[in-house]
């Protein structure tokens, strides 16, 4: 699914994303910001819940993550 959306940047933010983009897709600097925001929040969400482990699926959590 492709969505279209509509922001209005500061100058201050406009310039960096024309610099981030060098000339090139803006679309894409914009996108991929996105998606590196998305994924640290699943990160975030998921540190949580492995916070919120106890007993044997502590245990069983911290047996898995030794091995790395």
């Amino acid at each position: 699914m492709t969505m279209s959306i509509s922001v209005t940047l500061d100058d201050e933010l406009g310039a960096a994303l024309n610099a981030a983009a060098a000339g090139g897709n803006r679309s894409a600097v914009v996108a991929e910001a996105i998606r590196e925001y998305l994924d640290r929040q699943a990160v975030a969400a998921a540190a949580v819940w492995h916070a919120s482990l106890e007993g044997e699926d502590a245990a069983a959590f911290a047996e898995f993550n030794a091995a790395w």
